[in-house]
């Protein structure tokens, strides 16, 4: 569901790089969401079927469903889920009814496309959700990433991302814009909360696991930059062994009801 996705193709690497991203951010990303079984679900921006293996996971018994407007990562999901309803589709022009949906779930879409087109897929997304139901997206915000002490070619390189992000039509600094938009799509109860991460020596498992989803995703922008950001990862992965050193993030979490 992007219009350009910054990460490259979808091969076997990048499926396993989505697939883990998902496993570790599920359980923050999806601290507020909760269904009931029976209730329809749709995952926005499905891609590869990452997060809708989370979903199905944690609230078996959901109606899910998928839609995304790449052939080829729905490809992929098909290998995930073979009985799961996926659908190709433009988020601005869903192909479902009014009041279809009692959640709708997004993360890490609407970096991906301009201004007005996450306007319009949010307004769909209202259109589409029952009364009484919301949405449940989560964004980043590229601009709040620290590291103690500061990695030169770790900002070099995601200064790098981002320019390409941008150059591409999407926003890697939505997070803090995601209230608005909502509101602009026409929610009127939106709960909009940062959502601060730190990786230090206290958790040493969660400090190692937050530096490998940064260090692969440098390692994976062969496509869409012309090079892996090796460098930049091989530096990032050497932050754990420094005394005092630490990691930090605020990615943005938004729910909104209809």
């Amino acid at each position: 569901m992007t219009a350009a996705y910054i990460h490259g193709s979808t091969d076997d690497r990048e499926v396993a790089r989505l697939d883990k991203q998902a496993r570790w951010c599920a359980p923050w990303v999806l601290a507020r969401f909760d269904a009931a079984p029976g209730m329809r679900v749709l995952d926005l921006a499905t891609g590869v079927g990452s997060m809708a293996t989370e979903l199905l996971a944690r609230w078996p018994g959901i109606v899910l469903s998928g839609v995304d407007l790449s052939a080829t990562q729905l490809a992929k999901a098909r290998r995930h889920h073979a009985a799961l309803p996926l659908v190709r589709a433009n988020g601005t022009t869903l192909p479902f009814p009014d009041d279809t949906f009692d959640r709708v779930h997004g993360s890490w879409f609407l970096e991906h496309v301009p201004a007005d087109v996450a306007v319009q897929a949010l307004r769909e997304v209202r259109r589409t959700l029952k009364p009484g139901g919301y949405a449940h997206f989560t964004e980043v915000d590229n601009s709040t990433f620290r590291t103690e002490p500061r990695l030169p070619k770790v900002h070099a390189a995601l200064d790098e991302l981002n320019a390409g992000q941008q150059r591409a039509g999407g926003d890697p600094f939505i997070g803090p814009k995601l209230a608005g938009y909502l509101a602009a799509a026409g929610f009127g109860r939106i709960d909009a909360r940062e959502n601060p991460m730190t990786g230090d020596a206290n958790d040493l498992v969660f400090f190692r696991g937050f530096i490998d989803e940064f260090a692969e995703i440098f390692e994976g922008l062969d496509e869409a930059l012309g090079a892996p950001l090796t460098a930049a990862a091989t530096e990032l992965r050497g932050l754990i062994d420094l005394p005092g050193a630490r990691i930090e993030y605020r990615s943005t979490i938004a729910q909104a009801h209809k």
